[in-house]
């Protein structure tokens, strides 16, 4: 038999849909962990600082994709 909880889902999705990119501001790289938190909003992490923001229209892909057109390199 094999038992599985709800939240053995979610620390994986977590993980799944997480990315992390490098930007280069002023002549230092920047390295943001950008993670969809699957309720509509996405947190920001950088230097252990975190910001969770609204996607509003946008899809997690869509937001990624418009910091890599900034010049980010997301994986």
């Amino acid at each position: 038999m094999l038992l599985s909880c709800s939240k053995d889902d979610d620390d994986k999705k977590a993980v799944d849909d997480c990315q992390t990119c490098n930007f280069e501001f002023l002549g230092e790289i920047l390295i943001s962990e950008f993670c969809d938190n699957g309720n509509g909003t996405f947190t920001i992490t950088t230097d252990g600082e975190s910001e969770t923001q609204d996607l509003e229209d946008a899809t997690f892909q869509e937001i990624i994709a418009a910091y890599e057109q900034f010049g980010a390199t997301c994986n």
